[in-house]
């Protein structure tokens, strides 16, 4: 009851910051989206929350070692609830990587490879990736529950595609089907 009351707290979030994107986003670009970005991800079934599981450090690891190495997400926007232990980075426009403070009280926001097709760029997806974190007590798991934002398979993303065309071509590329 209660991982299915944070999904739908989470989902409603999501349904705000996809709303507070389009608000902020230049009209040439906005005016492009073939619906509200609240509404693609309405009642969608691909929307996925998971918990990933990173085992436990010995205390031998070396710090900054790749867990998961560095990924864009396909969805429209990640929401990241802050993990049980430190190691998550995002990477800037410079390709710079940065360490995301693992403050109980946040939720990071990454944005995914649909938003960046659905606004013809304008968002680039954020790439990120896991380490091993300095200072990490041995025997203590990581523990994230990522929401992974997808429209509905029917959403024009753009001209090209529409959601499900886009998640299958890069589920392909990846290997995944």
């Amino acid at each position: 009851a209660r991982t299915l009351a944070l999904y739908n707290q989470m989902t409603a979030l999501a349904a705000e910051v996809l709303q507070w994107i389009e608000d902020n986003t230049p009209p040439h670009i906005s005016s492009q989206f073939s619906m509200p970005l609240s509404q693609m991800i309405k009642d969608s079934p691909k929307t996925m929350l998971r918990i990933l599981h990173y085992p436990p450090l010995s205390g031998t690891e070396e710090t900054g070692a790749i867990r998961a190495a560095p990924h864009e997400d396909i969805n429209l926007i990640t929401l990241l609830p802050t993990a049980t232990q430190p190691g998550l980075e995002v990477m800037d426009t410079k390709g710079n990587w940065h360490k995301v403070n693992c403050n109980p009280d946040t939720i990071v926001v990454n944005s995914g490879d649909m938003l960046h097709e659905c606004s013809q760029g304008y968002y680039p997806s954020t790439k990120h990736r896991v380490v091993n974190p300095e200072g990490v007590e041995p025997n203590e798991p990581r523990l994230s529950m990522p929401l992974f934002l997808h429209p509905n398979d029917d959403v024009r993303l753009s001209e090209k595609y529409t959601a499900i065309n886009y998640l299958k071509e890069r589920l392909t590329e990846l290997g995944l089907i």
